[in-house]
């Protein structure tokens, strides 16, 4: 039980140093481009710090809340990570448009949403069960 608590703490602190997608974007935005310092772009970089926030506490929620509930709630937390997820890449799109660069597209933000349910779905739910 002893490693099963360790392996999960350091599960954990490895997915907490993953950036969310708009610090991504935010921060691979090249500054001397001539929208850089236009004030909507200064204003979207605000995002970062608040999907990075979001990313943190559902690291750390989901799993106990899988673990406290027995599973039960896996259809609505796998709904609410999708959906939260999909604003993280939005707001990415968001903050490259204003800073000049192109927009994603609303399809390529879907697959990449529905790629990422099923990666954490197969990759990281799924080890919970399996102890």
């Amino acid at each position: 039980m002893r490693r099963y608590k360790f392996f999960l703490l350091l599960l954990l602190l490895g997915l907490t140093g993953c950036a969310s997608q708009t610090r991504n974007m935010a921060e691979s935005i090249n500054p001397s481009t001539p929208q850089f310092r236009e004030p909507a772009c200064q204003r979207s970089f605000a995002l970062a710090p608040l999907h990075d926030e979001i990313k943190l506490a559902r690291t750390i929620a989901t799993p106990s809340l899988l673990l406290l509930t027995g599973g039960g709630y896996l259809l609505p937390l796998l709904g609410l990570n999708m959906g939260l997820d999909a604003i993280d890449h939005y707001d990415a799109s968001y903050v490259s448009k204003v800073c000049g660069g192109m927009a994603t597209p609303s399809r390529n933000i879907l697959e990449k949403v529905l790629l990422g349910a099923g990666f954490s779905l197969f990759t990281g739910n799924m080890k919970v069960w399996s102890q």
